[in-house]
């Protein structure tokens, strides 16, 4: 990470002073895939760059740019690069590019519910913005496409009381109620909510039992889930099942040499195994395997079998 100091009539208008921090940070990574995911076979390369400017007053305006790259059957280059803004000010922040959505990032449903919203929101026109407010433990959120022309609006509250964390969600002519708080040595949450049309209520209870770990969750739709997590010979382990006869199992341990093995197994989305080692404090080898089944580009590897060297900086 680099930090700079410049003097501009940029960042005059931005901080409203004759000087402001500006931070460079970013990541890379040079990988082979074998292409049978979404990727395409042989060399892709990734690069992520963010600029950060900010001064004492709290405000502060970052700027990421991301292009990945890539080589077809054809040996055609395949180059994508979208733009995230963020604007923060000690009161609103205002977020450009792909966003969570406002109601996404305030309720919270719990397992077997259906929920609200996206948190890789873009938009129609490929860009969504999300401007969120924050004033005495209270946080009030709008976004919708970048266009403002209230085709994807959402709308989002969040807060706490008494110790209480709550969340109410609104997209359209869905809703959704949630709250959060101590039970029992751990956690409760209560989640309702009505989506185009299909309402439901429910509730999640995490509790400590030794070195253990136990999440149950069930919804008033006859869904039920449960999962343990627990840690065994230096190596964390959990393992869950719900009504929809979908079990999950994974393992991450560290092996002789130092090297770092994940294994995860998901009925809905298959096998992902992982070998990473890491050259540096800031460089990781890894070689990986994802199933992924469900292709909802949420997992932490890439489909498809890739070895791959990632940096930070």
């Amino acid at each position: 990470m680099k930090h700079v100091l410049f003097t501009t009539t940029a960042l005059v208008a931005l901080s409203g002073a004759a000087m402001a921090d500006v931070t460079w940070s970013g990541a890379a990574s040079l990988g082979y895939n074998d292409g049978t995911g979404v990727l395409s076979e042989g060399i892709n390369t990734s690069i992520e760059l963010d600029a950060t400017l900010s001064n004492a007053g709290g405000y502060s305006a970052t700027v990421t740019a991301n292009i990945d790259g890539g080589i077809d059957d054809d040996g055609n280059h395949n180059i994508i690069t979208p733009e995230d803004i963020d604007i923060t000010t000690p009161v609103v922040s205002i977020h450009y590019g792909e966003v969570v959505e406002a109601a996404n990032s305030a309720y919270s449903d719990t397992d077997g519910l259906t929920g609200l919203g996206s948190d890789e929101f873009r938009g129609a026109s490929g860009n969504g913005v999300l401007i969120a407010a924050a004033t005495g433990g209270m946080s009030v959120g709008f976004s919708d496409d970048a266009t403002i022309d209230g085709s994807a609006s959402s709308f989002g509250i969040s807060g706490d009381l008494g110790g209480v964390s709550f969340g109410i969600g609104s997209k359209g002519d869905s809703w959704g109620i949630s709250a959060s708080g101590s039970a029992m040595g751990g956690s409760i949450s209560v989640a309702s909510e009505d989506v185009a049309g299909a309402a439901g209520t429910g509730v999640s209870l995490t509790v400590p039992l030794g070195e253990m770990s136990l999440t149950v969750s069930a919804t008033d739709g006859d869904f039920w889930g449960a999962s343990v997590t627990t840690a065994l010979a230096g190596a964390t382990i959990s393992a869950g099942t719900d009504s929809d006869e979908d079990t999950q199992f994974a393992i991450s341990t560290t092996i002789a040499g130092g090297f770092g093995l994940a294994a995860d197994f998901d009925t809905g989305n298959g096998t992902e195994l992982a070998l990473t080692y890491a050259l540096s404090d800031s460089t990781t080898l890894s070689v990986s395997y994802n199933e992924d089944l469900d292709a909802d580009d949420d997992d932490d590897y890439e489909p498809g079998t890739e070895a791959k060297l990632a940096f930070t900086f």
